[in-house]
């Protein structure tokens, strides 16, 4: 086997899970369903990837933890002034990508060469490792996960979505791991909404 730790399978029964050991991810058979765990330098988390009963094993439910800290709102804020600047000959707004690299203490804003336009946006760069989160705006179009996002976020990874620009900025942030998506609240990821309307409430009580 090429990469004989690059996965890693578990059944839970109700104990203590072992110490995290995969080259990628972990997949855990728990009484409510599939659950896929990973652990990368800036987070760990435990996403239900399919839901079902398994009778005799405990459920687990979904997890989020950072092992940094939260990303600084100010940079959030810094993010809505920019993308509301990035706009067509004809005013409108087009789609516009950042990420933000985590450097030690220090959270760096970076938005790398991109082609933009208001419905797609195609960034060229390569990822250095130092990649905590990845945004992407959708101008004034609402704040979704499209399946252009869900096809691109196939990572283990922070994401997040930022909508409705110039009217009433919202946002929705999950968490990715390889293909398995968590919604998150603004605030377990960034030290505020930003001037932005965070929509993890909305969908959670929908």
């Amino acid at each position: 086997m090429l990469f004989p730790n690059l996965v890693k399978y578990h059944v839970y029964d109700g104990s203590r899970l072992p110490s995290f050991a995969a080259d990628a991810y972990e997949y855990i058979l728990a009484g409510n369903g599939l659950v896929v765990r990973t652990e990368t330098p800036f987070f760990t988390a435990l996403v239900l990837a399919v839901t079902f009963s398994v009778r005799g094993l405990a459920p687990l439910r979904p997890q989020f933890r950072l092992k940094v800290g939260r990303i600084p709102e100010k940079l959030l804020s810094t993010v809505l002034a920019d993308a509301r600047g990035v706009r067509r000959a004809n005013g409108g707004l087009n789609e516009v990508f950042y990420q933000f690299l985590h450097h030690g203490d220090r959270v760096r804003l970076h938005r790398p060469v991109q082609q933009t336009s208001s419905v797609a946006v195609l960034a060229s760069g390569h990822d250095d490792g130092h990649t905590f989160c990845e945004l992407h705006s959708h101008g004034n179009m609402r704040a979704f996960w499209s399946r252009t996002d869900d096809a691109d976020e196939q990572g283990a990874r922070l994401y997040a979505v930022i909508g409705r620009l110039d009217t009433a900025p919202e946002i929705c942030v999950r968490v990715g791991v390889y293909g398995y998506w968590q919604p998150l609240p603004v605030t377990a990821v960034f030290t505020g909404a930003g001037g932005f309307t965070d929509l993890f409430y909305k969908e959670t009580l929908s």
